[in-house]
């Protein structure tokens, strides 16, 4: 399972990277902003989040009309990494603590 402090880090990483070398593009502004909706939300709210990065940043990219380094290609290839995780159902994966299948749907069906 992945864990959004290892989503955040990646952002982290990322934004990190375009703030040295692009700083004044919207691909950088862009990534600054998701970083800090995906440190201000949680479960759905973070997945949605992520999702409206993953479509809008590489748009926003192909707009800016730069080249990325080697450095910052892996960084982006990882954010985008977490991409299948990035729908409404990945917040289920956000555990901090352990909960089994059987618990989950125990709980759901007594709602």
């Amino acid at each position: 399972m992945v864990s959004k402090d290892e989503v955040v880090q990646a952002m982290e990483r990322l934004n990190n990277a375009l703030a040295e070398s692009h700083p004044n593009s919207e691909t950088a502004r862009y990534v600054r902003q998701a970083l800090k909706d995906l440190t201000k939300s949680d479960g759905v709210a973070f997945t949605g989040t992520l999702q409206t990065f993953f479509n809008m940043a590489p748009s926003i990219k192909v707009s800016d009309n730069f080249a990325f380094s080697e450095t910052e290609r892996e960084l982006w290839d990882k954010v985008f990494s977490f991409k299948q995780l990035g729908n409404n159902l990945w917040g289920a994966h956000l555990y901090t603590e352990p909960c089994h299948t059987a618990d989950r749907l125990t709980r759901l069906w007594h709602l």
